[in-house]
Order: C-alpha cells, then structure tokens, then sequence
C-alpha cells in the first residue's frame, strides 16, 4: 500500500515538473502573428488608439517580428552579428513609430517601453546559477 502511494506521488509530481517545462518551451516559441497580436494589445490599451492606427501598428510590429525571426535563424551561431542586424531592425521600428503615432501616443509609447523593460528585469547578467 505504501508503495503504491509513493509511486504515485512520484507520478503526480513527474507530470506537474513536465507541464512547467512545456508551458515554459511554448512560450518562447510564439509565432510572429500571435506575438504581433499580443503586443498590439497592450498598446492598443496604452495608447488608445484608433482602428487606422492600430491596423498601421500591427502591420508595423508584425514586419519587424517577421524581420528577427529571420536575424535570428540566419545568425543563430553568431550572436554580434543578430545583435548588430537586430539593432537596425529596431531602429527602423522606431523612426516608423514615431511617423505612425501622434507626439503624446510616441511619448506614451516611449513610457510604456520603459516599463516593459523594468518587468523583465535587467539584462546581461548571464547565467545566474553559474555564479555560484
């Protein structure tokens, strides 16, 4: 009996270890669309903006997620080179941004930029079990 027990204990936590490991590899595997979708989303609520604009923001973050997709697969060894190319595909984002959005959307979207990067905490820190 305790050994049935046990062994579906072990089971049941197996399965819950598993489950946090899917969740954690689909996340990182989100497909241009749904990630432009997402996005526009939270800027949508940001920014409040108008169908037009919002159908120009979408096209705008789509290309650009189509764009380091690319970077990515193309320089998947080389991680100067996807910094380097990464950087111009971010910058051409932002000047079409700024010619897509009014001046207080463009100052909010800055600010919205901003807390964005503060929840994701910083970065270049490496890996952090291996300072131990």
């Amino acid at each position: 009996m305790k050994k049935t027990q046990m062994i579906r204990t072990l089971l049941v936590v197996a399965l819950a270890i598993g489950a946090q490991f899917t969740t954690f590899a689909q996340r990182g595997q989100m497909n241009p669309e749904k990630r432009a979708e997402r996005v526009l989303a939270d800027l949508k609520q940001a920014l409040t903006l108008d169908d037009a604009t919002t159908k120009k923001v979408y096209d705008l973050e789509l290309a650009r997620t189509q764009e380091a997709l690319k970077i990515r697969e193309a320089n998947a060894g080389d991680r100067e080179a996807m910094r380097s190319s990464m950087k111009g595909v971010n910058e051409k984002f932002q000047t079409s941004m700024k010619s897509v959005l009014s001046e207080e959307q463009y100052k909010k979207y800055q600010e919205w930029q901003a807390t964005e990067r503060q929840k994701r905490g910083p970065r270049g820190e490496g890996n952090r079990r291996r300072r131990r």
